[in-house]
């Protein structure tokens, strides 16, 4: 396997050329990421060199969920973040100074609700007055409200219990929860840990997830040179990846510490692409407005228009013509 995915990066670097200008002297850029195949574009492109090829110097500094990353963000402490849109659309109600420059993976069967046979739940109407364990303001809270509203029930029916991602498992297993909202690999893991039976609860198409690369405004105006020359990095590699999906696992599942079965039972649900369009727009103004109407967040709707980076992208596109 180690001779393959080299034979890979080779041939990869014999006929991949740069279309952009590289800088003599490398940036030095820190990413914060999640520790969740979602992120595998970056953590691929780190492990090939891809970044370095385009004269970045990059870091990938790791965290536990969009939440955990964008607050990196926003301290300071590294460059660009990853997220779901639904940390995004959350976010933006607390403020406005950071923005979206690309999504690099969309997924509609990532996020997870869960629950164990010995709890006596076997369908979304036995949640009722029962606790569930979710991620405050991601994509796990938004997911349960989802799955609520397609069958007719309200948020106010459940007792949500705000836990870390890395958390949920755990409060599902001492049954200090009765349900669980939670994304890959933590779904996985909780099937291959339980020592009882697990319930299902998910549908697949409610939601469709996409995973995004944050940077505060400051930056977007101050380095676009970097930010053209990171996209062009991830286009790159995910061009790599659908060439060589049997390798892309390999090294997410070295990087990740997980198993390989576990990236290939759901490797299949992931659409790797760069995107910043109406999907993306309709989808954050959505959720808005479901908070809104919730009660879960205050303000007027944010013009998401103004926090995508698309000029970017489509700058991209017009130096490669069809994006991977």
């Amino acid at each position: 396997m180690i001779l393959a995915v080299g034979f890979s990066i080779f041939l990869f670097w014999v006929h991949k050329q740069p279309s952009v200008m590289i800088p003599e002297s490398k940036d030095h850029i820190l990413i914060a990421v999640s520790q969740t195949p979602l992120s595998s574009p970056l953590l691929v492109a780190k492990q090939l060199g891809i970044f370095a090829k385009y004269g970045l110097d990059v870091a990938l500094v790791p965290c536990y969920g969009g939440v955990a990353c964008i607050h990196e963000l926003f301290s300071g402490t590294v460059d660009y973040a990853t997220s779901s849109e639904s940390v995004v659309m959350f976010e933006s109600f607390k403020r406005k100074d950071f923005m979206v420059l690309s999504s690099f993976v969309e997924s509609d069967h990532d996020v997870k609700l869960l629950s164990l046979q010995r709890t006596g739940i076997r369908q979304m109407s036995d949640l009722i007055g029962k606790t569930v364990g979710v991620v405050k303001a991601s994509a796990s809270e938004f997911y349960l409200d989802a799955l609520l509203l397609v069958n007719n029930l309200s948020h106010d029916q459940v007792k949500k219990v705000y836990l870390k991602p890395q958390a949920l498992n755990p409060a599902l297993f001492a049954g200090q929860v009765e349900a669980i909202s939670v994304w890959e690999p933590y779904g996985y893991q909780a099937t291959s840990q339980s020592v009882t039976p697990l319930v299902d609860l998910s549908v697949t198409g409610v939601y469709q997830l996409s995973f995004n690369l944050l940077m505060m405004r400051t930056s977007y105006i101050q380095k676009q040179e970097t930010h053209q020359r990171l996209l062009q990095a991830l286009a790159d590699t995910i061009d790599w990846i659908h060439q060589h999906p049997e390798s892309s696992r390999s090294i997410v599942s070295k990087v990740l510490s997980v198993k390989k079965i576990q990236l290939e039972s759901s490797w299949k649900d992931y659409v790797f692409r760069l995107s910043l369009g109406n999907a993306l727009l309709s989808n954050l103004q959505l959720q808005a407005r479901w908070a809104i109407d919730s009660g879960i967040v205050n303000g007027p709707l944010p013009d998401y228009r103004k926090m995508l980076a698309s000029e970017m992208l489509e700058r991209l596109q017009d130096q490669q013509g069809v994006l991977p």
